[in-house]
């Protein structure tokens, strides 16, 4: 009887140290707090994401009337490919006197008062009323027909950013700054409202 009991125990302390232990965390739980994170995550980029947009927007919008730069929308082909079309371009004051034949400047289109020029300096010439310059756009054959005369001072191109004018042009709408303010605000209550319902859960399962 002593040796069975004994093999007995063995054999029972060995199936039981063999046996798997189970998680201490229950499945659902598990896949609850994948979600949240994920949700979390998506959310942030969101927030992010709209955020950029709207400092975009601010940058062409209300930044040059307080800071000393211009940011202007390339609407045309003819600067490309060192400009494509639809870029945001940043643009500083400076004198004309300063200006070099290859910099690329913004100028109001001779006979025009509504219609603004990105192109580049191709050659400064001297004329019965003073220096002036001759432009062209990059991919164009043959420089423009007028003179933009050289008196006092310019917006010289700094630099660009390539494709985001579309999406501002679009977004400068009354529909689209609403959507700005009232996105965001959806994102951040969705939120809110996911980690309050994940705090309540936890507290059903403890």
């Amino acid at each position: 009887m002593t040796a069975e009991a004994n093999i007995m125990g063995l054999e029972m302390t060995t199936s039981q140290q063999t046996t798997p232990q189970e998680s201490d965390a229950p499945a659902p739980v598990q896949e609850r707090t994948a979600l949240g994170l994920v949700g979390k995550i998506l959310g942030w980029v969101g927030l992010v994401a709209a955020g950029l947009v709207v400092l975009g927007l601010l940058a062409i919008t209300i930044g040059p009337r307080f800071l000393p730069y211009q940011a202007l929308i390339v609407r045309s082909g003819s600067m490309s490919p060192t400009i494509p079309t639809g870029s945001i371009v940043f643009y500083t004051k400076i004198p004309s006197s300063k200006v070099k034949v290859g910099d690329v400047i913004v100028f109001q289109k001779p006979g025009s008062t509504n219609e603004k020029v990105t192109h580049r300096v191709y050659k400064i010439g001297q004329g019965p009323t003073g220096t002036y310059f001759i432009t062209k756009g990059d991919a164009n054959g043959t420089p423009d027909d007028w003179q933009v005369p050289a008196v006092g001072t310019g917006w010289i191109a700094r630099f660009h950013i390539p494709s985001v004018g579309y999406a501002l042009v679009h977004l400068q709408s009354t529909l689209a700054r609403l959507l700005l303010l009232v996105i965001p605000a959806i994102l951040l209550g969705a939120i809110t409202l996911y980690e309050i319902w994940q705090d309540r859960a936890r507290g059903t399962t403890a």
